[in-house]
């Protein structure tokens, strides 16, 4: 089963469209935004678990980062 093309025919070029509240529109971008801002000031204490498991994996990111940075500049340093 086929669905109707609304756009225009199907071998004509249309532009990609977007619905408000979309991530790629200033409407969603802002709603986006708002809700990441409640997501930080939330006290809820059934987002704790949640919140450490990603601070943790947040660090471990990091200080895998900054020791591959010391690796390398040992390396360099040698050679």
């Amino acid at each position: 089963m086929t669905t109707p093309n609304k756009h225009g025919d199907d071998g004509e070029w249309t532009p990609a469209f977007s619905e408000p509240g979309e991530i790629f529109t200033p409407e969603g971008q802002i709603k986006q935004a708002g809700a990441f801002a409640r997501g930080l000031i939330n006290h809820d204490p059934r987002v704790k678990p949640y919140r450490h498991e990603m601070w943790r994996t947040a660090f471990a990111i990091i200080g895998i980062g900054i020791a591959l940075i010391v690796v390398i500049g040992v390396v360099t340093a040698i050679f």
